[in-house]
């Protein structure tokens, strides 16, 4: 069988787009947890079992640009939508990669500083 350079293409194109796919979630999943507290850059701390809430998303559409729905692995899958605005959660733990924070809950995970400063989340005291 002959490889024509259309089908090499094809080919290379269907292994870059399946080998895409499969990593969006894959940097911050194997990131340790962390159970610790956090000290922001306001001087703020927070804590496991302190509840965020969710405010309104600051894309164009309303949906979130700083927190995503996770998966049943606690992977990132896609944006948060806007009808999870004023939804109140716990944190569950934290992760940090290059130097930023994320926060889990139950069904988010959020870039935490440039969360709070977009005010998509609030951390309730």
């Amino acid at each position: 069988m002959k490889i024509t350079p259309m089908k090499k293409i094809l080919l290379m194109g269907a292994i870059g787009l399946s080998v895409f796919s499969f990593a969006q979630g894959m940097n911050i999943s194997w990131t340790k947890k962390s159970k610790e507290p956090v000290i922001l850059s306001t001087g703020d701390t927070i804590k496991v079992n302190q509840v965020i809430q969710y405010k309104l998303g600051t894309n164009h559409d309303g949906s979130f640009k700083y927190v995503q729905m996770l998966n049943n692995f606690n992977e990132p899958i896609k944006p948060a939508e806007s009808r999870f605005a004023m939804m109140k959660q716990p944190v569950l733990f934290f992760k940090e990669k290059d130097g930023v924070t994320y926060v889990f809950t139950k069904y988010f995970v959020s870039n935490l500083e440039a969360a709070i400063l977009s005010k998509e989340i609030e951390i309730l005291k």
